[in-house]
């Protein structure tokens, strides 16, 4: 039991952000294919038919840090035990205010756009984990009181998520495995937590590190590379940790978004964190792949009772004279064109492989996606980096979600609403929300 008291709380939409909590579709949803990421081919993207529910929870304490807690759920989860839990960028650079954190005025709930877009590359991998966001100040870069608090906190929040889901089968929950994760600037929140957190030694399976190396705490991101657990790596630029799957910004040459074709590392940043999250989870080796229900049998009439008699055999019926054939004029039959079904991603070895260079293409699920209008915003003021190969700043947007690199950088920002309505709900992935750096 927490020694605070966690509830489920709505968050409302906040328009071209995030559709606040609740279920969330997209028949469209635009994704890498897992199977194009290793070795050096070029990437290759489908859209697929995805469902999340997105939900947020708070502690009975608006002065600690973290006190918010984001989740995605991806549909037809079966597995509670096995939560991903994921940081965000440090906030500061993309304009939120610590000062705000307590009322969650200002950009804070921008934030929440990370359970949606990270929620639905779950679903779109299939894999049995939920998703959890601590909101994080920028000061509390040793995670606050969350190395303490983190088992029983998130062991409250799974059980209610359980209940929430319909599956509470009146048994304590208890953990049985963790990822920890994290984008870019993001990474020092993961490797203090990972330092601190009490008991999470023996539950620690796995360490997601999305572009960690091209932000001021790279340090922290190179330590990875003599980690004794499993670690699941992404870069932008040159090939910097053997463990690490290179994608700089020539392997996205088919980008489905043909306006928005990455030219560098930082526009490659934040298409790391938005197509590479499905591809860690794809290759993941914790949690079981979510399987589709199998479809119930009709029922059978029973057979009959014992002793009762055995019905009539039937007789059959000559066929009634016909005067003559009738000539009647066939109705128009319409055929109407059925999508197929979305086929959950199968993992692949992380062993690299020999990519077709031809990009698949995208819309809905396997077909062609179309380029989209670029979308705008107003840069705000990247944290500077580290190293002087890390000093130029990666664009940010003031209506960004928030996050060091929480920001899609111009890339991204430039997939937005299209003129073509097959690919309407796939342009949302720039809709919902401004681009972060990563530094």
């Amino acid at each position: 039991m927490s020694a605070y008291t966690v509830t489920s709380i709505p968050l409302a939409k906040v328009p071209n952000v995030h559709n606040g909590t609740g279920d969330q579709h997209d028949p469209t949803f635009a994704t890498v294919v897992p199977a194009s990421v290793p070795g050096s081919g070029q990437l290759m993207f489908v859209g697929a038919d995805v469902r999340v529910t997105t939900m947020l929870y708070q502690l009975n304490s608006n002065v600690v840090v973290p006190n918010w807690f984001g989740v995605a759920v991806p549909d037809g989860i079966q597995d509670f035990t096995r939560p991903n839990i994921f940081f965000h960028p440090t906030p500061g650079q993309a304009g939120y205010v610590d000062a705000d954190y307590p009322t969650k005025a200002g950009l804070w709930p921008n934030l929440f756009y990370y359970m949606e877009r990270l929620g639905k590359q779950m679903a779109g991998a299939a894999r049995d984990q939920i998703v959890i966001m601590p909101f994080l100040t920028n000061a509390a870069t040793n995670t606050g009181i969350l190395p303490q608090i983190w088992h029983d906190t998130f062991t409250d929040i799974l059980t209610q998520v359980r209940a929430a889901q319909g599956a509470d089968d009146g048994s304590a929950l208890t953990i049985s495995q963790v990822v920890v994760s994290s984008f870019s600037a993001g990474i020092i929140y993961s490797h203090f937590f990972r330092a601190l957190a009490t008991d999470l030694a023996p539950l620690l399976a796995e360490i997601w590190d999305f572009d960690g190396g091209i932000s001021s705490y790279a340090t922290y991101s190179a330590a990875l590379e003599t980690d004794s657990h499993t670690v699941i790596q992404y870069d932008s630029s040159s090939p910097q940790y053997t463990r690490s799957f290179h994608v700089p910004w020539p392997r996205w040459a088919g980008f489905y978004n043909k306006n928005a074709v990455p030219k560098t590392a930082s526009q490659v940043h934040p298409l790391i964190r938005d197509f590479m999250f499905l591809h860690a989870a794809s290759i993941s080796e914790v949690g079981a792949l979510i399987v589709p229900p199998a479809p119930v049998a009709a029922p059978q009439a029973a057979p009959p009772a014992v002793g009762a008699p055995l019905p009539s055999p039937a007789v059959p019926v000559a066929p009634a004279p016909v005067a003559g054939p009738v000539a009647v004029p066939a109705a128009p039959v319409t055929t109407i064109p059925v999508a197929p079904p979305f086929a959950p991603p199968v993992p692949t070895p992380r062993a690299p492989a020999i990519v077709p260079s031809v990009p698949a293409p995208l819309a809905a699920p396997g077909t062609p996606i179309a380029p989209a209008a670029p979308e705008t915003g107003a840069p705000a003021v990247a944290e500077p980096a580290a190293t002087a190969a890390q000093a130029a700043p990666l664009p940010l947007y003031a209506a960004s979600e928030g996050g060091c690199c929480v920001a899609i950088a111009g890339i991204v920002a430039a997939v937005a609403t299209t003129t073509q309505a097959a690919i309407t709900a796939i342009t949302a992935i720039a809709s919902l929300g401004a681009s972060e750096d990563g530094s």
